[in-house]
């Protein structure tokens, strides 16, 4: 009693069901070679192959300094692609695996929370507050900073200079409770 194992394991299926000379053991293995294939003879899919893993911690250190440190400039993919030695490509896809966001989202999302800082904290015009954050204009930085904060530069202003203040209690109480 002596079975031949086929060669290409696409017919081994229908050789250990048709064949009762294979032994059930054998039979068993023949199935198990079959799903881990997938049905086909294509070597299985390596977890983590062909997958974007992130940029490694001293790419993220180093992006982030010098997004902090250059804000006021232009910031280019290619530029920080070339800083951690990464292709474009290559950078945006593993930079957004580790960040969660893009790139120039990432850089819109430190700009504007430069923006914040400095609109909360100077009496600047928005003028040169734009330009210390990086936009080329106030109208760029009135846009970007509604989109983002979801309001205006001068409402985050009045909200700021209320919040800074000294306290004062509310002329009208949001929840007002019956004095006995």
């Amino acid at each position: 009693m002596t079975a031949t194992i086929p060669s290409q394991s696409a017919n081994a299926p229908q050789l250990a069901s048709h064949n009762p000379d294979i032994p059930a053991g054998l039979e068993l293995s023949l199935r198990h070679l079959q799903d881990a294939m997938g049905g086909v003879s294509k070597p299985p899919k390596l977890p983590g192959r062909n997958r974007a893993n992130g940029l490694a911690c001293w790419q993220i250190r180093k992006i982030v300094r010098h997004v902090e440190q250059n804000i006021h400039s232009s910031l280019r993919i290619t530029d920080l692609g070339a800083l951690v030695h990464l292709s474009s490509s290559h950078f945006s896809r593993n930079f957004r695996v580790s960040f969660g966001e893009a790139p120039y989202a990432y850089v819109l999302s430190r700009r504007i929370a430069l923006a914040k800082d400095l609109i909360g904290t100077t009496d600047e015009p928005l003028s040169q507050i734009a330009h210390a954050c990086g936009m080329c204009d106030q109208a760029h930085l009135c846009k970007l900073f509604r989109r983002i904060a979801g309001m205006t530069p001068h409402q985050w202003r009045q909200m700021s200079a209320a919040l800074s203040g000294p306290y004062t209690a509310d002329p009208q109480p949001a929840l007002s409770l019956p004095v006995s």
